[in-house]
């Protein structure tokens, strides 16, 4: 009767098959991009998820035309999120490049034929100087299987001279900068693509600029 061995050259099967290596441990292998770059497929590779968040946009400065008169800037937006999984029969044997969005800039992998994922950065709040001073829109993910909105920078609250910097909009995984109340910068967004929060000032000769937006970041799972 035909028996499982274990020697040279490997474990050796009733049906004489031979295993020479062990199996794949299923652990993925993940790795977070924060710098353009390019993904090239390993031997053995099963598939990749792919999740890229763009950049969170500034916050709107602080200025003002009068003394004593607060001038508060507005939010920005947090950064779009698109995710997807690509099958290794998918993947070409080259390099695919993938970018990866500054503030309020736009993340994307992928290069035809290939599906190419993409998402938009936050756009900056505005400013007090024109008195527009409203949260930035947050940015938007598209061609994923899963697309998510980044959430809109908040306009300024309250009144003279009790005011309050728009606090900036949140991507997938990063909080906005927290809104000020005194005359200051404005805090920068939370990694990833989170979005800065507006400056604040009562003096006209010193304009307080908005925090700055996050970077996004190209997340990357391998299966074997």
């Amino acid at each position: 009767m035909a028996t499982t061995s274990i020697g040279a050259p490997g474990v050796t099967f009733p049906d004489a098959t031979v295993q020479a290596s062990a199996g794949a441990t299923g652990v993925p292998v993940l790795t977070a991009n924060t710098t353009p770059g390019s993904f090239t497929k390993g031997a053995g590779l099963k598939a990749i998820k792919v999740t890229i968040v763009a950049g969170g946009g500034p916050g709107g400065p602080g200025n003002t035309a009068s003394p004593g008169i607060i001038g508060a800037g507005g939010g920005g937006g947090g950064g779009g999120t698109s995710t997807k999984i690509y099958p290794a029969p998918s993947l070409p044997a080259s390099a695919v490049p993938y970018t990866v969005g500054g503030a309020g800039a736009s993340s994307s992998f992928g290069i035809a034929p290939l599906v190419v994922i993409s998402a938009t950065g936050g756009a900056t709040g505005g400013s007090s100087a024109t008195l527009s001073n409203v949260g930035g829109a947050g940015g938007t993910g598209s061609s994923g299987t899963i697309n998510a909105q980044g959430s809109a920078g908040a306009s300024p609250a309250g009144n003279n001279p009790n005011q309050i910097s728009g606090t900036g909009g949140s991507s997938s995984l990063g909080g906005g900068g927290v809104g000020v109340s005194n005359p200051t910068a404005g805090n920068a967004g939370g990694s990833y693509g989170g979005g800065g929060s507006g400056g604040i000032t009562a003096n006209p000769a010193t304009p307080r600029a908005g925090g700055a937006g996050a970077a996004g970041v190209v997340i990357i799972e391998e299966f074997y």
